[in-house]
């Protein structure tokens, strides 16, 4: 599964001789796959065993059994030691416990190298664990076996390895010999080891080395070919700020990609949204248009009812009737100063002539015809009065209906 270590199968890496592809199972248990001329060649997410020459190992004793602050006192003592380098990210150092006795606590550190192997920095990395915990280790013996073409030792204490390093010769030459011998003084002489019980050699080695081995040391050599894998119960926190890198870019491009997903899929569902909201609103038009249709002979027939109501609305109103009209209009003269001189209606128009003894008399007389509630169902205009040498001006009103108008 891309992004992510599948649940039900590890993809495992790990250098002897060669790289070697294994797979873990629900079971647990290793199954060998093939060789590889490097670890790209795997195009899974997958754990790495570090080989011994990428990290530095440092046991030591400390005065507490406090697990939880166990870390900082090691880090400290490394931080003394200058084995610890600044890194942008990641996690240089590991920390692992491996017996209490009394008040002390038997701990060890395990750092990165300052210089990671490139052919070890890809992204499909999930995690490294350090070799030697990914053995099933034999107790207190000193192991040997074969690294990318080093030779890698491991210092038991039980089963849990105290010391891992890469020797300086590729091979168990007397040099060799004499390096491990002066590896198992140094762990005996600090207590970090019991009485070694023998010599454990893993892969190809001659029995003319492991007589060396064992005239050198005084450790009686076993010979025994390199064992499966095995997962540590202890997750390693190991990883290189380059790794680091790639992981924080794979979590962004992956958020980004989520992003994207989502906005396309709200985009779908915008889309569908729309479509659906459209031919909702269709199928509403089209049912109002059919509703209309089937009222249209009622409305037909209601506006021609109207129509013809309207015709006789001069004959039926009684607000139209000359009469009334006459009566609104003469409610309005004033007391003196202004008088009426005829009335007219034709096809529904109202005109009215008078004289008033001034303009402005006649002006404020068709304003407050205009003003009157019983008078607007008229449209009400009054042309400029004329004026006589005596100063008294003639009038005349007009008034067109707002109904329509008969003959």
């Amino acid at each position: 599964m891309a992004g992510k270590l599948e649940k039900s199968r590890v993809h495992f890496l790990r250098a002897v001789d060669e790289w070697e592809y294994w797979t873990f199972t629900d079971n647990k248990r290793p199954h060998f796959v093939r060789r590889l001329n490097s670890p790209s060649e795997i195009h899974a997410q997958m754990v790495v065993a570090l080989p011994a020459r990428c990290t530095i190992t440092f046991p030591a004793w400390l005065t507490t059994t406090e697990r939880a602050v166990i870390p900082e006192m090691l880090h400290l003592q490394l931080e003394k030691r200058g084995l610890l380098s600044k890194n942008g990210g990641g996690s240089a150092a590991d920390y692992r416990v491996v017996e209490t006795r009394g008040n002390q606590t038997l701990a060890i550190a395990t750092i990165l190298q300052p210089e990671f192997p490139k052919e070890l920095v890809f992204e499909r990395v999930q995690r490294y664990e350090p070799s030697a915990y990914t053995f099933p280790m034999p107790q207190d013996r000193l192991v040997i076996w074969r690294e990318c073409r080093r030779l890698a030792v491991a210092v038991t204490r039980g089963l849990e390895p105290v010391a891992v390093q890469v020797l300086g010769d590729n091979t168990l030459s007397d040099t060799a010999a004499l390096e491990l011998k002066c590896i198992v003084f140094e762990l005996e002489s600090q207590q970090l080891c019991e009485r070694l019980l023998g010599i454990t050699l893993w892969g190809e080695f001659s029995v003319e080395e492991a007589e060396r081995l064992e005239r050198s040391i005084g450790l009686k050599v076993i010979r025994d070919a390199v064992p499966p894998p095995d997962l540590p119960k202890t997750k390693s926190k190991l990883m290189p700020p380059e790794v680091h890198l790639l992981h924080e870019q794979r979590r962004r491009r992956d958020r980004i990609i989520t992003g994207i997903a989502w906005l396309a899929v709200l985009y779908v569902i915008s889309v569908i949204g729309l479509i659906g909201y459209i031919l909702w609103e269709n199928r509403v038009a089209e049912s109002l248009r059919s509703e209309i249709e089937q009222q249209q002979p009622t409305v037909a027939a209601i506006q021609a009812t109207a129509q013809r109501w309207k015709q006789i609305e001069w004959a039926v109103n009684p607000k139209f009737y000359p009469v009334e009209i006459l009566y609104q209009v003469a409610g309005l003269l004033p007391p003196d100063g202004l008088r009426l001189t005829a009335l007219e209606i034709q096809n529904g128009k109202v005109v009215i002539h008078g004289e008033s003894s001034t303009a402005p008399a006649a002006f404020k007389f068709a304003e407050d015809i205009k003003a009157k509630p019983d008078l607007q169902m008229f449209i009400w205009q009054m042309p400029s009065p004329t004026l006589r040498p005596d100063g008294r001006a003639d009038f005349t009103i007009e008034g067109n209906p707002k109904v329509a108008s008969i003959n």
